[in-house]
Protein backbone atom coordinates (compact mmCIF):
# COMPACT_ATOMS: atom_id res chain seq x y z
CA UNK A 1 0.00 0.00 0.00
CA UNK A 2 1.32 3.19 -1.14
CA UNK A 3 2.16 5.84 1.76
CA UNK A 4 0.41 9.26 1.98
CA UNK A 5 2.58 12.10 0.19
CA UNK A 6 4.75 13.93 2.63
CA UNK A 7 3.02 17.93 3.06
CA UNK A 8 6.09 20.97 3.55
CA UNK A 9 3.60 22.51 5.68
CA UNK A 10 4.90 23.75 8.82
CA UNK A 11 2.87 22.98 12.50
CA UNK A 12 0.17 25.57 12.55
CA UNK A 13 -1.46 25.28 16.26
CA UNK A 14 -3.41 28.04 16.13
CA UNK A 15 -5.76 27.60 13.06
CA UNK A 16 -7.23 24.07 14.54
CA UNK A 17 -8.41 25.68 17.37
CA UNK A 18 -10.04 28.86 15.27
CA UNK A 19 -11.72 26.84 13.02
CA UNK A 20 -13.07 24.24 15.85
CA UNK A 21 -14.34 27.59 18.27
CA UNK A 22 -15.62 29.11 15.12
CA UNK A 23 -17.58 26.32 13.82
CA UNK A 24 -18.79 25.23 17.15
CA UNK A 25 -20.15 28.86 17.77
CA UNK A 26 -21.80 29.08 14.62
CA UNK A 27 -23.36 25.30 14.68
CA UNK A 28 -24.99 26.46 18.39
CA UNK A 29 -25.69 29.76 17.31
CA UNK A 30 -23.47 32.06 20.01
CA UNK A 31 -21.99 35.00 19.28
CA UNK A 32 -18.08 35.47 19.66
CA UNK A 33 -17.08 36.02 23.31
CA UNK A 34 -15.73 39.81 22.78
CA UNK A 35 -19.43 40.46 21.19
CA UNK A 36 -21.31 39.28 24.39
CA UNK A 37 -18.23 41.19 26.28
CA UNK A 38 -17.11 44.01 24.60
CA UNK A 39 -15.35 45.30 27.70
CA UNK A 40 -14.05 41.75 28.30
CA UNK A 41 -10.47 42.80 27.39
CA UNK A 42 -8.69 44.77 30.26
CA UNK A 43 -5.72 44.67 31.81
CA UNK A 44 -4.84 42.73 34.88
CA UNK A 45 -3.34 45.05 36.54
CA UNK A 46 -6.33 47.36 36.96
CA UNK A 47 -9.00 44.67 37.02
CA UNK A 48 -10.31 43.10 40.41
CA UNK A 49 -9.35 40.40 41.67
CA UNK A 50 -11.41 37.27 41.07
CA UNK A 51 -11.92 35.60 43.87
CA UNK A 52 -11.04 31.58 44.22
CA UNK A 53 -12.10 29.30 46.07
CA UNK A 54 -9.77 28.52 49.47
CA UNK A 55 -6.75 26.20 48.00
CA UNK A 56 -7.83 26.65 44.20
CA UNK A 57 -5.33 28.32 41.41
CA UNK A 58 -6.60 31.04 39.16
CA UNK A 59 -7.23 29.17 35.82
CA UNK A 60 -4.76 29.80 33.25
CA UNK A 61 -4.48 30.33 29.20
CA UNK A 62 -2.21 29.19 26.95
CA UNK A 63 -0.91 31.88 24.54
CA UNK A 64 1.10 31.07 21.42
CA UNK A 65 2.73 32.07 18.17
CA UNK A 66 4.74 30.95 15.21
CA UNK A 67 8.66 31.36 14.91
CA UNK A 68 11.07 30.14 11.86
CA UNK A 69 13.36 27.11 12.20
CA UNK A 70 15.79 29.71 12.14
CA UNK A 71 14.14 32.68 14.55
CA UNK A 72 13.87 29.31 16.80
CA UNK A 73 17.25 28.62 16.88
CA UNK A 74 18.18 32.40 17.38
CA UNK A 75 15.93 32.00 20.40
CA UNK A 76 17.15 28.98 21.94
CA UNK A 77 20.80 30.46 21.29
CA UNK A 78 19.71 33.37 22.91
CA UNK A 79 17.90 31.59 25.76
CA UNK A 80 21.12 29.60 26.24
CA UNK A 81 23.75 32.81 26.65
CA UNK A 82 21.11 34.39 29.09
CA UNK A 83 20.93 30.75 31.26
CA UNK A 84 25.07 31.02 31.21
CA UNK A 85 25.40 34.49 32.41
CA UNK A 86 22.78 33.98 35.14
CA UNK A 87 23.94 30.44 36.06
CA UNK A 88 20.30 29.34 36.36
CA UNK A 89 17.87 27.43 34.05
CA UNK A 90 16.04 30.31 32.11
CA UNK A 91 12.92 29.45 30.15
CA UNK A 92 10.98 31.30 27.42
CA UNK A 93 7.86 31.62 29.22
CA UNK A 94 9.79 33.20 32.17
CA UNK A 95 11.32 35.64 29.98
CA UNK A 96 8.41 36.03 28.50
CA UNK A 97 6.48 37.23 31.45
CA UNK A 98 8.90 39.58 32.28
CA UNK A 99 9.14 41.24 29.41
CA UNK A 100 5.42 41.26 28.87
CA UNK A 101 5.20 42.88 32.67
CA UNK A 102 8.01 45.74 31.81
CA UNK A 103 5.86 46.24 28.24
CA UNK A 104 2.98 46.95 30.70
CA UNK A 105 4.70 48.81 32.89
CA UNK A 106 5.86 51.50 30.12
CA UNK A 107 1.86 51.52 28.51
CA UNK A 108 1.58 55.43 28.93
CA UNK A 109 5.43 56.22 27.04
CA UNK A 110 4.23 53.36 24.42
CA UNK A 111 0.65 55.24 23.84
CA UNK A 112 2.43 58.49 23.52
CA UNK A 113 4.77 56.92 20.67
CA UNK A 114 1.76 54.88 19.32
CA UNK A 115 -0.09 58.53 18.76
CA UNK A 116 2.79 59.18 16.02
CA UNK A 117 2.08 56.49 14.16
CA UNK A 118 -0.59 55.33 11.67
CA UNK A 119 -0.95 51.27 11.95
CA UNK A 120 -3.11 49.23 9.62
CA UNK A 121 -2.70 45.53 10.02
CA UNK A 122 -2.09 43.98 6.36
CA UNK A 123 -3.18 40.95 5.30
CA UNK A 124 -2.28 38.20 6.76
CA UNK A 125 -1.22 36.49 3.22
CA UNK A 126 1.28 39.46 2.50
CA UNK A 127 4.65 38.03 4.15
CA UNK A 128 6.66 41.57 3.47
CA UNK A 129 4.04 43.64 4.84
CA UNK A 130 3.48 41.89 7.92
CA UNK A 131 7.36 41.86 8.23
CA UNK A 132 7.19 45.62 7.74
CA UNK A 133 4.56 45.67 10.50
CA UNK A 134 6.22 43.38 13.00
CA UNK A 135 9.05 46.01 12.70
CA UNK A 136 6.99 49.39 12.87
CA UNK A 137 5.85 47.66 16.10
CA UNK A 138 9.34 46.62 17.16
CA UNK A 139 10.72 50.56 16.22
CA UNK A 140 7.58 51.84 18.33
CA UNK A 141 7.92 49.71 21.19
CA UNK A 142 12.34 50.40 21.29
CA UNK A 143 11.69 54.16 21.56
CA UNK A 144 9.03 53.99 24.09
CA UNK A 145 10.97 52.15 26.90
CA UNK A 146 14.50 53.76 25.73
CA UNK A 147 12.72 57.20 26.74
Amino acid sequence: MPKKRFEERPYDPISADLVRDVTAMKSSGQKGFLAQNPIAVISTRTAAPISQPAGQAEPTITKRFLLSRGEDAEMNAFLLRLQQSARSKVTLSVLVRAALAVVMESESKIREELQQQSFRLPSTHDRLALSDFEDRWRRSLQGALLR
